[in-house]
Formats: structure tokens, C-alpha cells, sequence
């Protein structure tokens, strides 16, 4: 891969990633890191430990992703500590804002934290430079990837755990693709185990394969590797801390009444006719297509968070190097679907990113600030998801039609 983008190149893609590392800082990370540090001090079931010792923690939000994300990041948290000692430990659990600027060590620290991200990132460039048989297309779809802003502002800025997921999902469609059924639906099921918007594609993993046994064992596999993950720490406080967080459950929103105690989804509704189109042989489209087609209305239908968008990315990425109409679509649909979060009434999502210089930044009006004074926030927001929605369909509609065979 390095061979073929070249040495400059690839060492230019690792040198913006390694200054977003350093220089833009979400609470996220801290948050994650001070729960996850609850390993080193041998704690193996985090659920029940944070809400039991919540008055006496300075951090007190629950842990909400799933128990491979504890022991991955608690792992190398373990790493990081013992190399950068007593200090750095003080840091992560200390809760006051000011503890972000007042910090020489801040941005040596954000950089270490964010290495198992690089790490992933150009874990995925590999796979996208693997995906292609034509020198030409690997490249392209390595330097798409490596100087993608998007990507590359979403990962770094808010470090979130989201790209772990995105990362098996595409290892599990490459291994798909390269017909070894058993690793796919393995890796698909290890997906599931750090998001559970995975499970949304096992229908579609189903439909995709063409021997029974292979349908089976995308009907069993993924959901028994994520029940085995999960099974020792279910509980009542795991459940409601991130089996039914809103993290795990807003994609199930939003929906509409059909009578006192019965509501139709929007998203999944729209999502079955997508499966059942494919299953009566109406749709005769690739894995690729079905899954991407399959996000893109999650997008248009649910409050999402910004860093579900790495969930689309190297989808997207293949779409725009194999068919070149779709790339002002994809283009625009990216920079709207950006910019719905952007307006969130959320600092962490934009100044406070920078408060790592001065807590000035505190100071200054957020885009959802500006804009309200102006014009009503509420109203803008429902004009572009509108637009969104519309986009959506003609995107998922040149998509499905494209030619399987460029």
C-alpha cells in the first residue's frame, strides 16, 4: 500500500492525523479512558461498579458501550499508564474543566490516547487499497481514504469507539467477498459485540449468500458471538448502562402511533422494504450496496451522533473510486449530514473542541447560538433533515442502479 501512494504521501496522511490527535479534544476521551482505568485496578465488570460508586467518583456518567470495548480500551489504557506514570493517572480522573488547559502534558497525552485510532485508520485504508484488483483504483481509494477530511476530523476530533465497529463490518464484508462465510460472520458478530447497529445487516448477510448452510451460519453466528460477549455481564445495570442506552437504541427512532400501545419505526420500516425487495428478487444488488443503502436511511430517520457517520465511510469511499456520477451526490450528502450535529446545542461538538489553548473558548457562541439569533434553529434543522431525506432517496436510488459489473 505504502509502495503505492508513496512514502511522502503516507508519511504527510500520518502527520495530519498525528496534529488533530494533539490539537482538538473531546471530554469523550477522558470520560472513556477515567472508566476504563477501572481494569487496571483488576474491576472486570464495570457496569455495576460505576453506579454503585457513583457518589464517590468525580466522574459519574454510567458506562454505555459493551464489554470488548472495556477490556480493548482498558487494556491499553493499562499501556499507556505505565508509561506515562502518577501524572497522567491524576489527569484522567481528575473532573474539573480547568484540568484540560492547566496541563502542560495535554496534547502528549491526547496523542497517546489516540493512537489505537491510527492504528484502525490505516487498518482500513489497507482493507479499501485490498478491496481492488486494478493498480489505478487502489490507489485512489487509498488516498480517498488517507486525505478524506471527514474522516479524518471525525476520528480525531471526537475519538470516539465507533471506528472499531466500522473496522469489523468492512473486514467482514472483505472476507465475504473473498467467500470465507465462517471469518465473515465471525468478524460480523466481534462488530455487534462494540455497536449494535451491526445486527441491522445480518438480514442482509442472509440474503446475500446463496447456500443454505451459509444462511445459517450468518443466522446464528453473528448473534452467538454477541451473546457470549455479553453473557457474564448481564444484569440490570448493563442493560439499562448500554444494552438500552439511547446510544444503542436511537436508531429505533423515530417513529409514529398507530394506536394507544402500538408505533410503526420509520427507519426499520423503511429498512424491510429494502430486504424484502431484495428477497423476492425485485433488487439484484451486492452486499455492498444493500449495506450502504441501509445507512443512509438510518441517517435520514434518526437523531444521530457524528461519529456514526464512520459507520458509511469506507463504503462510501468504494462507491465514489467504482462509479464517478455518484461522487456529487456522496459529496453533498456528506457535508449535510455533517452539519445537522454541528448545530446540536452541544459545545463539545465545536468550540470546546479547541479548549485546550485557553478556556477563552468558552466564552464564544457556538454555530447553534449564532444561528438562533437570527433564524430559528429548530426550523433550519427540520429544512435540512427534509433535504437530507430527499437527497437520501435519489442517492440510494443511483446506487442501486448502478452497473454491479464497473
Amino acid at each position: 500500500m505504502i509502495k503505492t501512494v508513496g512514502i511522502k504521501i503516507f508519511v504527510l496522511a500520518i502527520f495530519l492525523r498525528i496534529l488533530v490527535s494533539m490539537f482538538l479534544f473531546h471530554p469523550d476521551i477522558k470520560t472513556i479512558n477515567f472508566q476504563v482505568s477501572f481494569l487496571k485496578q483488576g474491576i472486570t465488570n464495570i457496569y455495576p461498579y460505576l453506579i454503585e460508586n457513583r457518589p464517590n467518583l468525580q466522574l459519574k456518567e454510567e458506562f454505555v458501550y459493551f464489554p470488548l470495548t472495556y477490556f480493548l480500551l482498558g487494556s491499553y489504557h493499562t499501556i499507556t499508564s505505565t508509561l506515562l506514570g502518577t501524572d497522567f493517572d491524576n489527569w484522567v480522573k481528575n473532573a474539573d474543566s480547568y484540568s484540560i488547559v492547566n496541563n502542560s502534558n495535554i496534547f502528549y497525552y491526547l496523542l497517546f490516547l489516540k493512537l489505537p485510532l491510527l492504528f484502525v485508520d490505516i487498518l482500513i485504508a489497507y482493507l479499501l487499497y485490498s478491496y481492488f484488483k486494478d493498480q489505478e483504483k487502489k490507489k485512489e481509494a487509498t488516498i480517498f481514504w488517507l486525505f478524506n477530511p471527514f474522516t479524518i476530523f471525525l476520528i480525531y476530533a471526537y475519538s470516539n469507539i465507533d471506528i472499531y465497529a466500522s473496522l469489523l463490518v468492512f473486514a467482514s464484508v472483505m472476507l465475504f467477498k473473498n467467500k470465507k462465510i465462517l471469518l465473515s460472520s465471525l468478524f460480523l458478530g466481534f462488530a455487534i459485540s462494540f455497536k449494535l447497529y451491526p445486527l441491522l445487516f445480518v438480514p442482509f448477510f442472509f440474503l446475500s449468500t446463496k447456500e443454505i448452510k451459509e444462511k445459517i451460519l450468518f443466522l446464528i453466528i453473528p448473534i452467538l458471538t454477541f451473546l457470549v460477549s455479553i453473557a457474564l455481564f448481564l444484569s440490570k445495570s448493563f442493560v439499562d448502562s448500554a444494552l438500552l442506552s439511547g446510544l444503542s437504541t436511537r436508531i429505533l427512532t423515530p417513529n409514529f402511533s398507530i394506536s394507544t400501545n402500538e408505533s410503526v419505526i420509520v427507519s426499520l420500516s423503511l429498512i424491510s422494504v429494502l430486504f424484502f425487495t431484495g428477497l423476492s428478487k425485485i433488487l439484484k444488488i451486492s452486499l455492498l450496496k444493500f449495506l450502504t443503502v441501509t445507512l443512509i436511511i438510518i441517517f435520514s430517520f434518526t437523531h444521530f451522533h457524528i461519529s456514526w457517520l464512520l459507520w458509511l465511510a469506507p463504503f462510501f469511499i468504494i462507491l465514489v473510486v467504482k462509479y464517478k456520477d455518484l461522487r456529487l451526490l456522496i459529496l453533498i450528502w456528506s457535508v449535510i449530514t455533517v452539519s445537522i450535529p454541528l448545530l446540536y446545542p452541544d459545545r463539545s461538538m465545536t468550540i470546546s473542541l479547541f479548549r485546550t489553548y485557553s478556556t477563552w473558548f468558552d466564552l464564544l457562541p457556538t454555530p447553534y447560538m449564532l444561528v438562533n439569533k437570527f433564524f430559528d434553529i429548530n426550523s433550519l434543522q427540520s429544512i435540512i433533515r427534509s433535504i437530507l431525506i430527499g437527497l437520501s432517496f435519489v442517492l440510494s436510488i443511483n446506487i442501486i442502479k448502478t452497473n454491479e459489473n464497473d
